[in-house]
């Protein structure tokens, strides 16, 4: 009897044991399935901040490029050696016009690398599975901004110490005097055609710098619409 009830006792300890584990591992089923629903979630919001900054850095790469396109077509008209007669012929408000279109080089793309940023600095980027968005992130972020913000900065340095100061010390003057101490600036074709040289000088030197910056805008551009369709498709699963 007492062999008996020892074996029913072991059994029943055994059967207790068994459910205890059976009950541990389906509460760490249950927290894994709710640990990996966090990070799906977590995951959803990271692409769709990703896609917000990229659908926004897209609009801008698109207006920086198209106003650098400008500028090229200006800088096209006095960088030849020999003089453009064209040019000479411009009224002043023709002039002036031109002048703002070779500026347009000057405006720079400023991308949005918040979210990149807080997604590589705490993690989150590792709740990115897919291997190619991943490494089409890394190029844009990492490589082709960086390079295009270098080059940006050497354009607008560029700019800034040859061509236009040439334009803000000898050709451009303050014609006017606005309220709230607003300044009005203007160009005449007889200063123009007075520093053309230089101002011609100048501009062959900006000119393949900015040619080299638009085509980093390209760059861009595609890989952003490369990026934004897998992105979306991320979010769709």
């Amino acid at each position: 009897m007492e062999q008996n009830k020892t074996g029913k006792y072991l059994k029943y300890a055994i059967g207790e044991i068994v459910l205890v584990v059976i009950g541990i591992l389906i509460a760490l089923s249950i927290n894994n399935w709710n640990e990996d629903r966090k990070a799906d979630k977590l995951a959803q919001e990271n692409y769709l901040n990703l896609l917000t900054s990229l659908e926004q850095d897209l609009v801008k790469v698109r207006e920086i490029r198209e106003m650098n396109k400008k500028s090229l077509l200006a800088l096209r008209k006095i960088i030849p050696t020999e003089i453009n007669e064209s040019l000479m012929q411009l009224n002043e408000e023709e002039l002036n016009n031109y002048l703002v279109e070779v500026a347009y080089s000057v405006r720079s793309f400023i991308p949005q690398s918040g979210v990149y940023n807080v997604l590589t600095s705490n993690n989150g980027f590792d709740l990115i599975k897919s291997k190619k968005i991943k490494s089409l992130l890394i190029n844009l972020y990492d490589f082709q901004y960086k390079s295009y913000e270098d080059l940006d900065a050497q354009v607008d340095n560029k700019y800034h110490s040859q061509l236009g100061t040439v334009l803000r010390q000898k050709v451009v003057q303050i014609i006017e005097y606005k309220p709230q101490f607003e300044l009005t600036h203007r160009a005449t074709p007889e200063l123009f055609k007075e520093y053309y040289n230089e101002i011609a000088l100048a501009s062959r030197d900006l000119y393949p710098m900015i040619s080299f910056n638009t085509n980093n805008l390209i760059n861009i551009e595609e890989s952003i619409n490369e990026l934004i369709p897998l992105i979306k498709n991320e979010l769709k699963e």
